[in-house]
């Protein structure tokens, strides 16, 4: 895979980074919840597929900000330069050129891909629920099985998208795209639980059953994390030794230790395990969704420091 240039990335991209991935989440717990069984599931069902429809829609809006430029956006999709050297893997329609193995390319068709699912699935939920529409279970779960593949596309790909970037830290986490997937799961999981708590909906065990996601996604969120740090400890490079000690005992380990491990990680698995009250578990969620953030803004943040 071809690296790009490094970018500096704002406040703007860490929260489209962090929403599409709980959007991803959200929609693959509701799509499998759905085909498990959608009248006992409905509660997970339909807070999955609206969550994951709120998530995704500030995601283009954040990146066309970040972009300066609204046709931009479209330029990430397609190029409009017929004179531009396309390459061999380009796509050639008229005077549009697709790159389909760009990772930008790639990034983009799935934002907008995922979208659109997303939007059909939460309009099937809102059919059913205003009786302006027959059984629309077999046509969301053609929706649901599809748009998973994109959920899990969208939740793991900024990992990726940083692993081709000329950074030290992104360049040796080979780990990223399976820590942001991981990180994706576990906090769509907490949002949706989060609400079902708020909507009092949590007594029938369905709160018991997204425990039983969310407990593993924590702990493949701290094994792939542990991976990480130790693949880039073991790269050798001086700029990821670097790197990575702005991260471990630098001016981002306080957020790091602190926030993102302790309170995003630890303290919520150790909630899940112990108790099952309502109220904790809503606290519990809560952590999981700030932790998720700030692992995802800390890594970004220590990668993108400029080292002499």
């Amino acid at each position: 895979m071809p690296l790009l240039q490094s970018a500096d990335w704002p406040l703007l991209i860490d929260l489209y980074f962090f929403l599409a991935g709980l959007a991803g989440g959200a929609f693959v717990i509701a799509a499998i919840a759905d085909l498990l069984g959608g009248e006992r599931n409905r509660s997970v069902v339909r807070v999955g597929y609206y969550l994951a429809l709120l998530a995704v829609i500030p995601c283009p809006i954040f990146l066309i900000v970040d972009l300066g430029v609204p046709s931009r956006f479209l330029h990430m999709l397609m190029s409009l330069k017929p004179d531009q050297a396309i390459g061999a893997a380009a796509i050639n329609i008229g005077q549009f050129h697709i790159k389909p193995f760009s990772p930008m390319n790639m990034g983009a068709w799935a934002l907008l891909g995922f979208s659109a699912l997303a939007f059909l699935a939460a309009l099937s939920v809102f059919l059913e629920d205003a009786k302006r529409g027959r059984d629309l279970s077999a046509f969301r779960a053609t929706v649901g099985i599809i748009g998973g593949f994109f959920g899990f596309f969208l939740a793991a790909y900024p990992g990726v998208l940083l692993g081709a970037t000329a950074r030290p830290l992104f360049q040796n986490g080979s780990f990223l795209g399976a820590l942001f997937l991981a990180v994706g799961a576990s906090s769509g999981a907490a949002a949706i639980a989060l609400i079902l708590s708020f909507l009092g909906q949590g007594a029938g065990g369905t709160l018991g059953q997204l425990r039983q996601i969310i407990i593993p996604a924590l702990l493949l969120q701290a094994a792939t994390l542990a991976l990480f740090l130790l693949r880039v400890g073991m790269s050798g490079g001086e700029g990821a030794a670097q790197s990575l000690a702005l991260l471990l005992s630098g001016p981002y380990s306080l957020i790091f230790w602190v926030g993102a491990v302790a309170v995003g990680l630890v303290v919520p698995f150790v909630l899940q395990i112990v108790t099952r009250q309502p109220g904790l578990v809503a606290i519990s969620a809560v952590l999981i969704l700030v932790g998720g953030f700030l692992v995802k803004y800390v890594i970004i943040a220590a990668g993108q420091v400029v080292l002499s």
